[in-house]
């Protein structure tokens, strides 16, 4: 195993992906035990802390579990589902790590009233628009087909985008705005004949659609996002501590 996150992902989330993608290669077959957690520590030069809160992230995900007598042992590679935990803001960027959107520019539109309004941006607005499919490291199938809105103001760095990564993490640092703040929707919905296609999936499977936007510190919208997942390859998945 080897960590070569990047260093602006919390160390964690660092250590969550790289075991991860152990597990989602083979490296630990089901029911076999993983690392202990002094062994991870001293692996990946972390506290036991940071080794906790990975492991909770994969436990969340299903991937993992707690055996009595055996440690912590592996319950699933995951196959070709996503689960998504919901716990901050942090496991929602998880989202796109290790993943690629491979998009296609589709130059500048103007938003009708209805997309508008599911986008909750103005009518009128020109943005350039971007369409493709978000692909996940080790999945044979695409886990979405997205359409990305990015503002107007960045016209002058929108040719310099590019499928690795996030739209917004590139727009930071090609344009130096800071994402302060990031909402999103989630809805049930069937697929619709054009998403389908772009699936593989029958018209009106069970899809999640999910609306995703990037607002800086002055709450203007630096990208819009929406994504349809296969009802069949994602998850959300939420923890919760109560208080004390």
């Amino acid at each position: 195993m080897s960590d070569r996150r990047p260093s602006k992902e919390p160390r964690y989330a660092q250590v969550a992906a790289d075991l991860r993608a152990a597990i989602r290669r083979g490296d630990f077959g089901t029911d076999q035990q993983i690392p202990t957690e002094a062994e991870l520590c001293a692996t990946y030069s972390v506290s036991r802390f940071t080794v906790r809160e990975a492991l909770r992230q994969l436990q969340n995900e299903r991937l993992i579990r707690r055996k009595r007598g055996s440690g912590t042992v592996v319950e699933s590679n995951g196959g070709d589902a996503y689960r998504q935990s919901l716990s901050d803001v942090n496991e929602i960027l998880q989202y796109a790590a290790g993943s690629t959107f491979e998009f296609e520019p589709k130059g500048e539109v103007v938003l009708t009233t209805k997309r508008a309004r599911e986008l909750g941006v103005a009518a009128g607005e020109r943005w350039f628009l971007f369409s493709g499919l978000r692909m996940m490291a080790g999945h044979h199938r695409p886990i979405a087909a997205t359409e990305a809105y990015v503002h107007r103001d960045f016209a002058s760095v929108v040719g310099k985008l590019r499928p690795e990564g996030t739209i917004f993490r590139q727009l930071e640092q090609l344009a130096g705005r800071h994402v302060a703040r990031i909402t999103q929707d989630i809805r049930a919905i069937g697929a619709s004949a054009i998403d389908a296609a772009m699936l593989g999936i029958p018209r009106r499977s069970p899809c999640l659609r999910i609306v995703r936007a990037y607002f800086d510190p002055d709450g203007q919208p630096l990208e819009v996002s929406v994504s349809v997942h296969p009802g069949d390859l994602f998850t959300y998945s939420m923890h919760i501590d109560a208080d004390a």
